[in-house]
């Protein structure tokens, strides 16, 4: 089992991590247009097979009657009305 007892930090590598943590929450890093359209075609890449996966896990829980095709669609329009608002 690891000890608990640390070795203390040396005021440098504490005033380094202020500064870090300063940095990081006064002032965001800016995105650009090319970080937003790496950002789109990964998420373009990614939703059809979050949208199988989605499709497969309702199949299996129709099929092992866990619930209904009318429960599901149900669920689905609940989904609806609350992006809705």
């Amino acid at each position: 089992m690891p000890s608990k007892h640390t070795t203390p930090q040396s005021s440098k590598q504490r005033g380094q991590a202020k500064k870090l943590a300063r940095t990081s929450s006064s002032r965001p890093r800016q995105v650009d247009a090319e970080d937003i359209h790496a950002i789109s075609e990964r998420l373009d890449m990614m939703l059809p097979e979050v949208m199988a996966r989605i499709a497969a896990v309702e199949h299996v829980l129709i099929e092992k009657q866990v619930c209904s095709l009318d429960d599901l669609l149900k669920a689905r329009q609940f989904i609806n009305e609350q992006e809705s608002f």
